[in-house]
């Protein structure tokens, strides 16, 4: 039986699990106590800056305003993401979130587009036109977390955990802070309690571990080992920087996520309402701190010579499992990638939700409930693991040593290798596919492979030419500038 969860972390993973499982515990009308401790004196990663489309389902369903959560995060929409000189210099291409128009054949769709000097983006993406308008996917209208267009946001993730804080303990979450200096454990291998520097002994039937990195319940206490995958994705290190608009201002706030290729990995740039946060995801094996430091100063300019950065190391890694006995890891705890195609706040969404989901079978079929999480975040790790890796196998530098090491067949992951053999012939297709349930399914493979033009089959077929136009101009017309839209929202909330 579960009676009470206790949540170790807080920052995103923490406060996103924590409100996740009050509404499942709610809708399940079960009387669970749900308490989150957490050190006050240990900082947040809080850099996981941009989303995908999923985000609005997890606030819907943890119940928070729109508006309100958009404002208090400084949040702003993202439609897409651009990649910039992954193929070498001045080169870019979109993936988005929407695919339009799929013809008889998607490798005829391809062809197509690439017979007409089209690129497939732009062929099959209203997206990619609404972010060059720079326009917002929705109008004021549109009733909140529905989408004219599928959208996600950028936010500041440290904000959005405080006013995630705020709206969970306004709805029974216990919070509590200390620093967690013990874990007990029983013989059987079950947590029992942890004790905290402030002399608190925290008792509870069911544990999660959102204690970031350091993985102090699963890792450390429960002795969990790691699947490394650092020969498949060489970044290991990120410096970045927040870039007030009072320090410069771009001309137009961004609706999508700019991914620029570096000599040793590439630069995210990001824009919220109030400021820019810019990253080098970089790795450590080719470049230095410093020179990664000057690499991200120099692609912003001398307005951030005097803006401080933040060095961040992290590891390409997985818990060999995320659940054991009474403890769950969600979040950096369980494992992380790296931050292409925003896939951090995903992995914790999906790891709340499937243990709100799964709290029934948890508490009737115990080991059953364990077996069956654990596969499913071990099979997503490995999907999200396959489509980043195939960014960089694929790309056609090979300019500096790191991108030489990133695009060698030792790189590529298992799971790739026969695929994109077989995609130099053709495009993706869904049994090319078999989880239903993915994050990354053959639309986004296909905007990254057609993007790079890794596919060469030459056209056979002629298909009818996908009009969007219209789309396109009904977008145009209702549709309100990007920064006009957040303006009027952030005056309508005050």
């Amino acid at each position: 039986m579960v009676q009470s969860i206790l949540i170790v972390g807080g920052g995103s993973s923490g406060w996103i699990t924590a409100n996740l499982l009050n509404t499942y515990v709610k809708r399940s009308g079960r009387d669970i106590r749900i308490t989150l401790v957490e050190s006050p004196d240990i900082p947040t990663i809080g850099v996981g800056e941009a989303t995908v489309p999923s985000i609005r389902r997890t606030f819907n369903t943890i119940g928070i305003g729109e508006a309100d959560i958009m404002n208090a995060s400084e949040a702003s929409f993202k439609t897409l993401i651009r990649f910039i000189n992954w193929q070498g210099t001045n080169d870019a291409y979109d993936h988005p979130f929407d695919r339009r128009e799929k013809p008889k054949t998607d490798a005829a769709a391809y062809n197509w587009a690439a017979s007409n000097g089209m690129d497939f983006d732009r062929s099959f993406s209203v997206l990619s036109q609404i972010a060059e308008d720079h326009l917002a996917p929705k109008t004021a209208q549109t009733p909140q977390y529905l989408a004219n267009f599928p959208y996600a946001y950028h936010l500041d993730a440290i904000k959005m955990a405080h006013r995630l804080a705020e709206f969970g303990k306004e709805r029974g979450i216990n919070h509590t802070l200390g620093l967690i200096n013990k874990v007990n454990i029983s013989p059987e291998g079950m947590i029992t309690s942890v004790e905290t520097d402030r002399g608190d002994t925290l008792e509870a039937d069911l544990f999660v571990d959102c204690s970031g990195f350091r993985s102090l319940l699963l890792g450390e206490a429960m002795g969990v080992g790691k699947r490394h995958f650092s020969d498949k994705l060489l970044c290991d290190s990120a410096v970045t920087m927040r870039v007030p608009y009072d320090v410069h201002k771009p001309d137009h706030l961004l609706n999508y996520t700019k991914a620029t290729a570096q000599d040793a990995g590439w630069i995210w740039d990001i824009n919220l309402q109030s400021r820019r946060g810019v990253g080098y995801v970089y790795s450590s094996a080719f470049q230095s701190k410093d020179q990664a430091e000057a690499r991200l100063r120099a692609y912003e300019g001398a307005h951030s010579d005097d803006i401080d950065v933040r060095h961040i190391p992290f590891t390409s890694s997985k818990r060999t499992v995320s659940w054991k006995n009474n403890c769950v890891a969600i979040g950096l705890s369980d494992g992380f990638l790296e931050p292409l195609e925003s896939s951090g706040l995903y992995l914790i969404e999906i790891g709340a939700m499937a243990l709100g989901i799964m709290l029934e079978d948890y508490i009737h079929s115990p080991q059953a409930a364990i077996n069956h999480f654990n596969t499913i975040t071990s099979d997503l790790f490995d999907e999200i693991l396959s489509f980043v890796n195939l960014h960089y196998v694929i790309s056609k530098r090979r300019d500096t040593p790191f991108w030489q090491a990133a695009t060698a067949p030792e790189a590529i992951v298992d799971d790739l290798k026969d695929r994109i053999e077989i995609w130099k012939q053709r495009s993706p297709i869904p049994l090319d596919f078999m989880n239903a349930q993915r994050l990354f399914g053959q639309d986004s493979f296909e905007f990254i492979l057609h993007g790079m033009k890794w596919t060469d089959r030459p056209l056979r077929q002629t298909p009818q030419k996908p009009d969007l136009s219209m789309l396109s101009n009904r977008a145009r017309k209702e549709f309100p500038p990007h920064a006009a839209y957040l303006s009027a929202q952030k005056s309508q909330r005050s």
